[in-house]
């Protein structure tokens, strides 16, 4: 049988040798030769692997000989980036002995014996190379040349929808709806009716929704669980997926959670202590708990009792549910509690999958001529299954007649059985992705369990620590728009589902099907495995020869101390590492010197041994949720690391004094709480390919001041700049350079209360001045800022769309924000110093009488929320100018509030769309109860 991954691996593998080897010819004194001979193989063996992909499916021969050479390829790789590690280590080096003077490149650190082992490994390598390259074309592997370098090239990317690496407009909330939801809303009706019917007396009651994979089960619960009457009958709505484990402890766990009380991975805790932590959050009130996919007959049938037991004892009030979804009858009669039977959940028609295919493939559009057809055709295979008509819609996308025809003679040749489409549609558009690379990153997501929310930026950054993604200079391409486009496409094709988007429409995160995740797994089951407690369950390997084993990708979760590691022989090809529950780390477990990815996330660890700098190909590591206190000086060792993730480690106090050592980091995701600058890396603008900096705190020594951020113009996403009081002027404040980085997303501007020993306000506008921000900014939050004046550059962002401005006691007046295209949130408070909002909030331009235009000027014009609070002297807040219908104020605004305002008497009087008003603590009088009554 054929690996559905292997010739993907492969030519990944190669493409990354042939990379690395072409960096390195030229650098290296004593081996120039052997690399370009090395190059010239691989390229060479390169231009057969088209062939043989194709050519494994029916002989084995050409199996064993991509196998082979994958194993040789992966040594390549590992050994010319041990001598790229090596490059820069004396880059590092030299650097830090800026008084030495280096002719050669390897003047320094016994260099002959590293170029006699480096040549020794790489003739040997290339001789091996040398017979694979003989047995290719004794298997009569045709050769295709390919122009232009490398298979993988971005300029050839695109997502389906055909506009490079912008995100298809999906409209999202925090809470996913989707918008294919067909033939379904009968169901929503008599669900509803059951949930808030008011005869029910039972402490707990039990509705299930089964039906088949893919059916829809989790969009209807969904669904459900956001309807208003449900959000209005229940006071706490509680949502946990169950997947592939009916775990009393972890259910508890995930409740608690959801309600906002503790964490999973919080520490070792008694079921008793949660049971009774959430009985404080729901005694007597009435909920409604969602069990998403709950699938395991076994450990449900031996567990249940327990859980119910125990849930019943939180909550006394009469008339809570819990929403049960599964596959299999069988869960449904293991949960009944009394009379109501199991919702079953039928398949829709085809022409209902036809709407669904339909809006995958054409959004909004026409479907052109012929192709509707074709498309009743297809989507009489999708056996009334919504995900297999979505699945379908998305590899259709863009696509024309002839590869919807090419679509449809590939379905009519499954075969039949439940699930048995669904399987095979999701297989089959695995094997439409367009790129080998793309196929490798998608495969990569079966390191994650089922139902896992997964972030977008670690994503793509554990897909570039694997090598998965290469940049492109000639087309100004970086490997996280590389990965963004990958992201796109995976989103597109609704093999990545329930994208969640932030304020800027950014998507942060999305979740696989569990179907779909099944079939990741199935097509990985040779790279990657998850391990559980015992040591035995395997997820999706069940066949793994664990001591000849070629797995990659391990995640391993201990739920005890001292539960025995495998043995590193077993493992000697890992290169990611996923480390989960109980359990201290060690150096025998930092023997896996292979590895590019360790993930410790929520692991009870409290240090990280020395050892860790050891691990020279590390490119990814993750301690977020950790107690640890401090890393290891041994840490600045890892030269080529592009990602340190420590989220929410309130432990974790500084940073090593090398730390700037990290030449290579791109991704510093860590935030505190803590204002001091001490907490921050010293000389971090030394790290000039710097993309992720959630906050800096700035300190008066240097290589801790502003200054710092100035050659750091790859910065993107959100940046907090703190202790802005210590910015004493603009050309201080101008050493950030802010106004040099256009990727930046997110800016927030933060001063401390001091006691105002600078008698001078100027001061400080000129230093706000000085942070002059790029003008593709789209939130700008400004706190406890002391000057009188706001900058005019602030009214020149056009591209805002959320602007807060927050304890700015001394702000007289506010900029003009009235014309502002995209400006969506507004949130004004505590200031002190505001007297009146006027015309020049709105803008004078074009707002007059005598307007020729017969189109009216919008004036915040997107506007959606509009929060004033806590300004004890604003009395009043104007009209517009002019009221003759030439202009239009406030044309989407659905949300107000106004918020101990006391003085606050006159309002504007005209909000067409306000559907939600809040006022409180304001004069009473004919404005105020003019906007009520709208």
């Amino acid at each position: 049988m054929a690996d559905a991954l292997l010739g993907s691996a492969v030519r990944v593998l190669v493409e990354k040798a042939i990379n690395l080897a072409s960096e390195q010819i030229g650098l290296f004194v004593g081996f120039k030769k052997d690399l370009e001979k090395l190059k010239d193989t691989l390229t060479g063996i390169q231009a057969v692997l088209h062939d043989a992909e194709k050519k494994q499916v029916t002989k084995d021969s050409v199996k064993l000989w991509l196998e082979k050479l994958q194993r040789m390829a992966f040594d390549a790789e590992n050994l010319l980036d041990d001598i790229n590690y090596e490059m820069i280590r004396r880059k590092v080096e030299i650097r830090n002995q800026m008084k030495r003077k280096v002719c050669f490149f390897f003047s320094v650190s016994n260099p002959i014996a590293f170029r006699c082992k480096m040549v020794n490994k790489i003739q040997k390598i290339n001789m091996d190379l040398k017979i694979i390259n003989e047995e290719a074309s004794e298997l009569s592997l045709e050769r295709h040349e390919q122009h232009g370098g490398a298979e993988a090239s971005p300029r050839v990317l695109s997502s389906p929808s055909g506009v490079g690496g912008l995100m298809k407009n999906r409209k999202t909330t925090s809470l996913f709806v989707d918008q294919t939801f067909v033939g379904r809303d009968g169901d929503v009706l008599e669900i509803v009716g059951r949930l808030t019917a008011p005869s029910n007396n039972e402490n707990i009651s039990v509705q299930s929704i089964v039906g088949m994979g893919g059916i829809g089960k989790t969009t209807l619960a969904r669904k459900v669980f956001n309807d208003p009457k449900i959000v209005n009958h229940f006071a706490n709505r509680i949502w946990v997926c169950v997947s592939d484990d009916f775990n009393v402890d972890r259910l508890f766990d995930f409740m608690l959670e959801s309600l906002g009380g503790q964490k999973p991975g919080g520490g070792v805790r008694q079921l008793e202590a949660k049971v009774q932590d959430l009985k404080k959050l729901l005694d007597g009130k009435k909920f409604l708990l969602v069990l998403d996919d709950v699938w395991d007959k076994e450990s449900t049938r031996w567990n249940w009792n327990e859980f119910l037991g125990s849930l019943k004892g939180t909550s006394q009030a009469m008339g809570s549910w819990i929403l049960v979804t599964a596959r299999e009858q069988q869960v449904v009669d293991i949960t009944r509690i009394s009379s109501p039977q199991g919702y079953s959940l039928k398949q829709l028609s085809d022409y209902q999958c036809w709407r669904i295919l339909k809006e995958n493939a054409f959004g909004a559009g026409e479907v052109p001529d012929g192709l509707q057809d074709i498309g009743l055709k297809i989507v009489q295979r999708c056996g009334g299954l919504p995900l297999a008509a979505s699945v379908l819609g998305g590899m259709l996308h863009n696509k024309g007649p002839n590869e919807w025809q090419k679509l449809e003679s590939r379905l009519q040749i499954l075969g039949g059985g439940e699930n048995s489409n669904i399987n095979e549609i999701l297989k089959l558009s695995f094997d439409h992705l367009p790129h080998p690379s793309l196929k490798k990153c998608f495969a990569y997501c079966s390191i994650f369990p089922k139902d896992f929310q997964m972030e977008r930026n670690q994503l793509i950054q554990l897909w570039a620590a694997e090598g998965f993604l290469h940049s492109n200079p000639i087309d100004d391409m970086y490997m996280k728009e590389v990965g963004n486009r990958y992201f796109t496409i995976l989103l597109d094709s609704n093999l990545f589902q329930e994208a969640q988007k932030d304020d800027y429409g950014n998507v942060l995160n999305c979740k696989m099907h569990d179907l779909v995740h099944d079939m990741v797994q199935f097509i990985s089951n040779s790279k990657t495995l998850r391990l559980a407690e015992s040591g035995l369950k395997l997820t999706g390997s069940s066949s793994i020869d664990m001591e000849t084993s070629s797995i990659q990708y391990l995640a391993l979760e201990r739920n005890r101390e001292g539960m025995p590691f495998p043995s590193i022989e077993s493992f000697k090809c890992i290169t990611t590492l996923f480390l989960q529950g109980n359990g201290s780390l060690n150096d025998r477990e930092m023997s896996f010197f292979m590895l590019r990815v360790l993930n410790l996330s929520a692991l009870s660890v409290k240090e990280l041994p020395k050892s860790i700098g050891k691990l020279t190909h590390m490119r990814y590591l993750d301690s977020s949720r950790t107690s640890i206190k401090t890393l290891p000086e041994s840490l600045c060792q890892l030269y080529n690391l592009q990602t340190l993730r420590v989220k929410y480690c309130d432990s974790l106090t500084r940073f090593p004094k090398n730390f700037k050592n990290l030449v290579n980091l791109r991704h510093f995701d860590f935030f505190s709480k803590d204002k001091s600058s001490d907490i921050m890396p010293f000389e971090i603008g030394q790290l000039q390919f710097l993309q992720t900096l959630p906050f800096f705190s700035i300190g008066e020594e240097r290589g801790r001041q502003i200054g710092e951020l100035r050659t750091l113009e790859n910065l993107s996403g959100q940046l907090e700049l703190r202790n802005l009081e210590l910015v004493k002027s603009k050309e201080e404040a101008e050493s950030a350079n802010l106004i040099g980085k256009p990727n930046i997303n997110e800016l927030r501007l933060l001063w401390n209360e001091i006691d105002n020993s600078r008698n001078n306000d100027s001061e400080y506008n000129q230093v706000l001045e000085g942070l002059q921000a790029h003008q593709n900014l789209k939130g700008l939050i400004i706190e406890r800022f002391f000057g009188t004046q706001l900058s005019t550059w602030i009214g020149e962002l056009r591209r805002l769309v959320k602007f807060e401005l927050r304890n700015c006691r001394n702000c007289e007046e506010l900029p003009t924000l009235g014309s502002m295209p995209f400006l969506r949130f507004l949130h004004l408070k505590g200031l002190d110093s505001l007297t009146s909002i006027g015309p020049s909030f709105y803008g004078r331009s074009g707002v007059h009488s005598g307007r020729t235009s017969q189109i009216p000027l919008k004036l915040f014009p997107e506007l959606e929320r509009l929060i004033l609070e806590k300004m004890p002297n604003l009395s009043e807040w104007m009209e517009t100018p002019v009221h003759d219908g030439t202009v239009v104020v406030f044309p989407v605004l659905h949300v107000m509030r106004i918020i101990d305002c006391p003085q606050l008497a006159t309002f504007p009087s005209h909000f067409p769309r306000l559907k939600e008003l809040e006022i409180k603590q304001t004069q009473n009088g004919p404005a105020k109860d003019q906007i009520a009554n709208q």
